[in-house]
């Protein structure tokens, strides 16, 4: 009976100590196993080593961040994506933990989130000699949709790490269908003149910002605005890459 006592008594202090750690309600914002997410960065342990997997490997191009093999061009830096991009920097290869990291900060806006992308976007940032960094707008009836323009809060964070200023200078003027629901191949057409920069850009070096770089079509149509509002350059930054062939 004592012995009894003593078991369920010390299963009491373990089950409370647990809820301290690892709240009932705490899951991993990758796979969603409950109770196994650290306090710290809710991740469990399996999908913090599986990121690993997914980063930017070394040998890809130096200037877009595309798969490229050794002694041929690289298809991708000569695509009309890439015209008016100096230079693409990005943590991660899109898969699937990155993926539904990233889903839980678009679509939920879960706040969690937002560190655990920033942290490895600074590191990937290897030049940070620019004068803003504008995020990739929404045109205002999506914003109206989604609450919030999940790039924005990536710059708004990433400018305060940094120092560099945030500067919304691009407007979305064209209300299309959202470029994940649009053929690669109909991409460039999909945003073509959907971007404007009313501001003076004239002589700044313009980090653009977004959360994933697919096609390139989006981040090429924004740069070319910024290059014609009178741009020095545009590098762009994003979460992630995907590796397919770019938009012809």
């Amino acid at each position: 009976m004592a012995l009894r006592r003593f078991k369920d008594a010390a299963r009491r202090v373990y089950q409370r100590g647990l809820d301290l750690l690892y709240p009932r309600g705490a899951c991993c914002l990758i796979c969603g196993h409950p109770r196994l997410a650290s306090a710290q960065d809710c991740l469990c342990e399996a999908c913090r080593e599986a990121l690993k997997a997914y980063r930017v490997p070394p040998q890809a191009c130096e200037r877009c961040l595309s798969p490229v093999e050794k002694g041929k061009p690289c298809a991708f830096c000569r695509s009309e994506a890439m015209r008016s991009i100096e230079r693409v920097f990005s943590p991660y290869v899109y898969g699937s933990p990155v993926r539904s990291l990233i889903h839980a900060f678009k679509f939920t806006a879960c706040g969690e989130a937002l560190p655990l992308l920033v942290s490895p976007m600074l590191d990937s940032l290897k030049i940070r000699d620019f004068d803003c960094v504008t995020p990739v707008p929404l045109h205002p009836k999506r914003l109206r949709q989604r609450g919030f323009n999940q790039a924005l809060l990536l710059g708004q964070s990433l400018s305060k790490e940094t120092g560099i200023p945030l500067a919304p200078l691009l407007l979305r003027t064209r209300y299309r269908r959202p470029q994940s629901r649009t053929p690669l191949r109909s991409r460039a057409r999909n945003v073509q003149d959907a971007f404007s920069c009313p501001s003076s850009a004239k002589g700044l070096r313009v980090l653009l910002l977004d959360d994933v770089r697919t096609s390139g079509a989006t981040a090429g149509a924004c740069a070319k605005a910024l290059m014609a509002a009178g741009a020095q350059s545009v590098s762009l930054l994003t979460c992630s890459v995907v590796y397919r062939r770019p938009a012809r």
